[in-house]
């Protein structure tokens, strides 16, 4: 015998209690009771159970609805949803709403920042951090009261590459606040799934700040450009940042091991070879991009040199620099928009015309122009191609208003001069701190001189000729 006070205490959901209790009880002999709702098995079936079990499930429904549109309404408005504080973070004692800065804590994501920046991956600084013997995250939380219930963990001092990544990826150390960054379909569903960018909004500067934004943008051009190490363990200097001027593909690493007979040595040689370089390839079809080769030595060489010559006329020239470089990123800027404009226009018209185009066939289909077999497979060739011009305009949209609302930030750049006066050794920290992308072109032969053109495009100010 199973006893309830009424249905809804059984369950809410109208056909997981019908399976029960028109199957499984009847099945298994089981008598029930609801003794507010006056319902006894014993004493035969009652139908009004059915349209109760329904209304107790339309009674969640609403009440999910009503809460739903609450967190909604906070989400957009701007309040954190969140009800735990990023690790770096506790709330604020006088006002709840509010994040401040955890000092312990916010320490050890800054030395987090500063491993990633000093080039070492998600892996390895977890490994440095585990030797260190700190505690993760969830355990910090609950030793210092930020969270009352803990977080299942075997070892409250193990930090895993997935704790690192989050961390690095967080945009609330820069002080932003992303609201429905997860979603369920349903309140039948407990799943949470995590939300496409667009869907999610972000607030800027809601809260105090880790980590400053010059450090936090070359954390992200360093984790974009990610590569794995050579079987000789090491890593290109310029892997990521060093494109082909001709097809405008990554240029990609290679480590080889070079042996000389003759004066019996042994050394490594790292180069860069465009990645649609194929032999096999190139054999077939004259129009597959050349090597683009070029060493690492070289590369390093050529970089340090102009970096040099950047920090020296800089220093000297600070405020023509400026605005030589204001001037000239206004023209290229409003020329980039013109053209996407154009490309915008030209896609939104071919989406119209796909509408008129499906309209025609299904008239034609219709009266019998076109078989049912023909009509489908042009309909799906449409469609998929609507599909995809709808998501490039979308892209494009988003694109063209960040480029209108953009400007040349000259004055981070002259912030990240100022810290050098000359630069001995290249690092990634360097690398990724001036140099937004590396074009190297094809190398020139003349009379048994390689000659070979390298254009750096610098961050922040674009292409510059010092």
């Amino acid at each position: 015998m199973v006893i309830v006070k009424d249905l809804s205490r059984f369950g809410r959901g109208w056909l997981d209690v019908g399976l029960y209790m028109d199957r499984l009880f009847v099945e298994k002999d089981v008598r029930f009771i609801a003794v507010q709702d006056n319902v006894d098995t014993a004493h035969g079936d009652n139908d009004f159970v059915p349209i109760m079990n329904y209304f107790n499930e339309f009674y969640l429904k609403n009440t999910s609805k009503k809460i739903r549109a609450v967190f909604q309404a906070k989400g957009r408005s701007g309040q954190r949803l969140a009800a735990i504080p990023p690790y770096g973070y506790r709330k604020n004692p006088d006002n709840s709403k509010q994040l401040i800065i955890d000092i312990e804590s916010a320490s050890v994501v800054q030395y987090i920042f500063q491993l990633a920046v000093g080039g070492y991956g998600p892996t390895q600084i977890a490994r440095i951090i585990n030797a260190q013997h700190i505690l993760n995250p969830s355990a910090y939380k609950y030793e210092n009261g930020i969270m009352n219930k803990p977080h299942p963990y075997r070892d409250a001092y193990f930090w895993n590459m997935t704790t690192i990544k989050k961390i690095l990826d967080a945009p609330e150390y820069i002080g932003h606040t992303i609201n429905f960054k997860t979603y369920s379909k349903s309140y039948k569903d407990n799943k949470t799934r995590e939300n496409p960018p667009e869907n999610q909004l972000v607030f800027k500067n809601t809260h105090p700040a880790i980590i400053d934004i010059g450090t936090w943008e070359i954390v992200r051009k360093m984790r974009e450009s990610k590569h794995r190490p050579t079987r000789y363990g090491v890593s290109g200097l310029f892997s990521g940042v060093v494109f082909c001027s001709d097809c405008g593909s990554k240029l990609y690493f290679h480590y080889s091991r070079i042996i000389n007979k003759r004066q019996n040595i042994t050394f490594l040689k790292g180069s860069y070879w465009c990645s649609h370089y194929s032999k096999d390839y190139l054999r077939e079809n004259n129009q597959a991009c050349t090597a683009h080769y070029i060493t690492e030595l070289s590369l390093e060489s050529l970089v340090i040199s102009e970096l040099n010559d950047m920090l020296s006329y800089v220093s000297q020239n600070e405020s023509q620099f400026a605005k030589r470089v204001m001037d000239k990123s206004t023209q290229e800027q409003q020329q980039i928009i013109i053209n996407k404009k154009k490309t915008l226009d030209k896609n939104q018209k071919r989406i119209n015309e796909l509408d008129m185009l499906i309209k025609r066939i299904y008239e034609d289909n219709v009266i019998g122009r076109i078989s049912n077999e023909r009509y489908d497979m042009m309909l799906t060739s449409f469609e998929s191609e609507q599909t995809s011009l709808k998501e490039l305009v979308y892209m494009m949209e988003n694109e063209i208003r960040s480029l209108e609302y953009e400007a040349v930030n000259v004055d981070r750049f002259l912030s990240a001069v100022r810290k050098y006066t000359k630069i001995e050794k290249l690092t990634p920290t360097i690398v990724h701190e001036f140099v937004d992308r590396i074009l190297v072109f094809e190398p020139e032969q003349a009379r048994g001189n390689r000659r070979q053109k390298v254009e750096i495009v610098y961050k922040n100010v674009g292409k510059v000729d010092f």
